[in-house]
């Protein structure tokens, strides 16, 4: 006879909760001004080069300024000096201000979508990491243009060398959470983040070793960071269309 609505000897249904890993699966609506920082990052690269234009201008020891053989920091230098130990040239850069200026005011907008972003994507210490990638390499980049190479050169190498490290994980990191986040960003967006974090990272490695030579020490240092700025600013587009959509929905 049944007895509480079941059989004689009917095993009791395992009832099996699962449990949904937090992130997946969740519309996610990133924040407009976070993607907005991330989406201006390549105007950096135009600064530079219309100050690397301004400088290539101004011949000093007979020779102009370099994008493949000079550093980058040698466009932040107050006084006309050798862009690096092994330059033999000296390089006037006119644009100085401006780009010690650009150098403070886009790193401090990579830590600024950081953080803003930081909410968008899935919990876990992959966010957490990304998160803090950025927000340590945009501190020492925004050091970088505090303190000119020719005027504190010791602390100058102590807060840029870190970024050639911490830049290229944090985009690999970024490009990770990205992948845990159910409908952040379409697939290419994360395959392209992978690229560029390993090409940042080998070009970094080898502009470390370049470095006391007389040529491709700017072009290795370029291939190092330009490349984490491009992927930012299409990250950041990507982003806001993605934000529009899910607001679009509801």
């Amino acid at each position: 006879m049944p007895w509480g609505g079941r059989a004689w000897g009917a095993r009791p249904r395992a009832v099996v909760a699962v449990r949904r890993l937090a992130g997946y699966g969740r519309a996610v609506r990133p924040n407009r001004l976070g993607s907005a920082a991330w989406l201006v990052q390549p105007l950096y690269v135009a600064v530079e080069l219309v100050v690397a234009a301004a400088a290539a201008g101004t011949v000093a020891a007979s020779a102009a300024y370099s994008l493949r053989d000079d550093t980058i920091s040698a466009l932040g230098q107050l006084t006309c000096a050798p862009g690096h130990s092994g330059s033999t040239v000296l390089v006037c850069s006119p644009g100085h201000a401006v780009l010690n200026v650009a150098f403070v005011v886009f790193a401090s907008l990579r830590v600024l979508g950081a953080l803003l972003l930081h909410p968008s994507f899935a919990p876990g210490w992959v966010r957490a990491a990304a998160t803090g990638l950025w927000a340590l390499s945009g501190l020492c980049s925004a050091a970088v243009g505090l303190v000119p190479v020719d005027q504190r050169p010791a602390l100058h190498a102590l807060v840029a060398a870190p970024v050639f490290v911490l830049q290229p994980l944090a985009v690999l990191a970024t490009a990770a959470a990205l992948r845990r986040t159910a409908g952040a960003v379409p697939g290419w967006v994360v395959t392209t983040g992978v690229a560029v974090g390993g090409l940042t990272a080998a070009a970094a490695a080898a502009f470390g070793l370049r470095l006391g030579q007389q040529t491709w020490v700017g072009g290795l240092e370029r291939l190092a960071l330009w490349p984490a700025y491009l992927w930012l600013g299409a990250l950041g587009a990507v982003l806001l269309v993605r934000r529009a959509r899910v607001s679009g929905r509801g």
